[in-house]
């Protein structure tokens, strides 16, 4: 055990390095780090830090921080990111959702604005990094920033397996890390986005020694989280994610002997309580758990009521209520909680949007100029918005901001590069 904490010591010392590099031409949004770094680490914002009271606590005041700062020493993109747009419908959307969902819930809807705030905080995060991300120190300093957390992440997941760890697989090993007020799955589907991103820079900088050594243990620490989570749908997530990087990887015959040593270990080292866990995922009808088969009954309940209102929905946070669902639970599927609350409407917004994430990521892997963290960001991008979009099919992996801040913050620095690459390509005016 002192090895591995002197190794996890080295590690922070590494990336804190990286986050303190000097030379960067403009002043820096540390609340915006701090913010980022803090946000999956809710046992800590629970536990250690005091709430405000009046919906203020630690993540409203850094984002006001951030925001503030961005306001008063950032700089605009000189070329607007297309997909700005299309995050201001799905904002508008939400509010319309919103209003909805207080005339659907009267008196039932007390503390949904405060819930609605905190699910856009990571859209508008987005804004605040493109005026932050001014040059390419501050660039890495934001994508740092949400590597940071994780090794302390893995360390609490380690401790809390160990503390319940059995040969065959129980519910008990399903344990939230870091998160401790949502759960395995929302720990899980965390760790899916940060191993798939640590694993594009990590193919991408492998050449570059300092920058290996950090991604590294950055995709060590991440999957490891994702395997002890049990996350079924994170198993599957994170298999599809590494299949979708691959497939745009350019170089992806240097890869296959290391894919052939990784998946031989892998085989040979995941512990029995693993591979029951993952082996229940192809599970016939029958043979289905509980949990499993919760899931095809909320979705049926939720969809036949749906019809009864399908252009705009019930509105925000509806579709627990009785009204809707008489057992009271979520869908377990974010895509049929978004066509029931938002409607057709704001369902296709939904989706147009990952689409533009998908098409922003197309349009700058490999540009022209790109240097290899670039590339590797995109690439990790690349596959985790599948995974995104397959786990959102298990589950919510939308609405809660403590999941979805580090997805939107790379959606973000990919923009960024889209928006130089751009602004270098237009024609110089040469009259002046």
């Amino acid at each position: 055990m002192n090895t591995s904490a002197h190794s996890v010591t080295n590690a922070v010392s590494k990336i804190a390095d990286t986050l303190t590099i000097k030379g960067a031409t403009s002043k820096t949004n540390w609340p915006l780090l701090l913010l980022i770094f803090i946000m999956p680490l809710r046992n800590i914002q629970l536990q250690y830090i005091p709430n405000l009271g009046g919906g203020l606590n630690i993540v409203n005041l850094l984002f006001l921080l951030a925001f503030s700062h961005a306001f008063m020493n950032g700089k605009p993109l000189k070329v607007k990111p297309s997909i700005n747009g299309f995050l201001v419908f799905y904002v508008f959307s939400s509010i319309l959702a919103l209003f909805m969902g207080y005339q659907f819930l009267g008196d039932d809807s007390n503390g949904l604005w405060k819930s609605m705030k905190d699910q856009l905080i990571p859209i508008f995060l987005v804004f605040i990094i493109q005026k932050s991300a001014v040059d390419d120190i501050q660039w890495r300093r934001i994508l740092m920033a949400t590597l940071f957390s994780l090794p302390y992440c893995f360390k609490v997941v380690y401790t809390q397996y160990r503390s319940v760890s059995s040969w065959h697989y129980s519910d008990d090993l399903r344990i939230a890390g870091t998160f401790s007020d949502l759960g395995a799955n929302e720990m899980g589907a965390f760790s899916v986005t940060l191993a798939l991103i640590s694993l594009g820079l990590l193919i991408s900088c492998w050449h570059i020694k300092k920058w290996r050594y950090i991604f590294v243990v950055c995709l060590s620490c991440s999957s490891l989280c994702v395997i002890y989570s049990y996350s079924r749908g994170g198993y599957v997530a994170f298999i599809l994610g590494v299949m979708v990087i691959l497939s745009k990887y350019k170089s992806i015959k240097k890869l296959i002997v290391p894919i052939i040593l990784v998946c031989i270990i892998i085989s040979v080292s995941l512990p029995s309580s693993v591979t029951e866990r993952f082996s229940s995922i192809d599970a016939e009808e029958g043979e289905r758990d509980a949990s499993a088969d919760s899931r095809f009954v909320f979705w049926a309940v939720a969809l036949e009521k749906w019809t009864t209102r399908p252009i705009l929905g019930f509105g925000y946070h509806t579709v627990r209520d009785k009204r809707i669902n008489p057992h009271e639970m979520d869908t377990h599927n974010y895509f049929v909680k978004a066509i029931v609350e938002r409607g057709v409407v704001g369902f296709v917004i939904l989706l147009i949007l990952l689409r533009m994430c998908w098409n922003l990521t197309k349009r700058n892997l490999y540009g022209q100029g790109n240097d290899p963290m670039h590339n590797g960001l995109i690439l990790g991008l690349s596959g985790a918005i599948f995974a995104l979009i397959l786990g959102n099919m298990f589950g919510d992996r939308f609405s809660h901001y403590p999941i979805s801040t580090c997805f939107w913050t790379f959606v973000a620095l990919v923009s960024v590069i889209e928006s130089r690459r751009l602004e270098e390509e237009q024609p110089k005016d040469f009259s002046s």
